[in-house]
């Protein structure tokens, strides 16, 4: 069974299907194409930012850790900076000499500056002194020397022969450092 279409039902056939793809083509190029185009923009930089918020997330987790490890080499330094002071406090020097030298029983006779020696990190600070004591209260006074937190060295020590009260005059270079920093 075959339609039969007049001359006039033709042409609005003809002009409908004109008018939808007109109105197709309208629709794809002027509503669909741009909302696609926009769209996908949206999603690019949906993903740029979840990329930034990821990376943001992975640094602040990062920034405990790098903060617990400033303090600790803040610590460290306070630390190194004591034992290798940046000043060269001579009255510290001589306070803490004294007060070994008390808890020692042992007398400090004499304490003078003696030459420095400048090396690439530090300089080497020297004291000529002199202390009087028994031999085993100088021994002990070189060890708490030895085992103070700052740095000091001993060298050039001349033990000479006890007197009849069994004390000991020695002479010696103390040695400390500068931090050069």
């Amino acid at each position: 069974m075959a339609i039969q279409l007049s001359k006039q039902q033709q042409q609005y056939l003809g002009a409908g299907a004109v008018l939808f793809c007109a109105f197709s083509f309208g629709y794809v190029r002027f509503f669909w194409l741009p909302i696609s185009q926009s769209k996908a923009e949206l999603v690019d930089k949906i993903a740029q930012i979840e990329a930034k918020i990821t990376k943001a997330e992975a640094q602040a987790s990062r920034l405990k850790r790098l903060q617990d490890e400033l303090a600790s080499l803040n610590q460290q330094a306070v630390e190194a900076e004591k034992r290798l002071p940046k000043s060269k406090s001579v009255p510290e020097i001589l306070l803490a000499l004294s007060r070994l030298a008390q808890k020692g029983r042992v007398t400090l006779q004499t304490f003078s500056p003696g030459p420095q020696k400048s090396q690439q990190y530090f300089t080497e600070l020297s004291y000529p002194m002199t202390v009087k004591g028994s031999y085993h209260n100088i021994g002990r006074f070189f060890a708490a020397v030895a085992l103070e937190e700052r740095i000091f060295n001993v060298k050039d020590v001349v033990y000479p022969s006890a007197g009849g009260d069994g004390e000991i005059t020695v002479t010696f270079t103390l040695l400390t450092y500068q931090y050069k920093g």
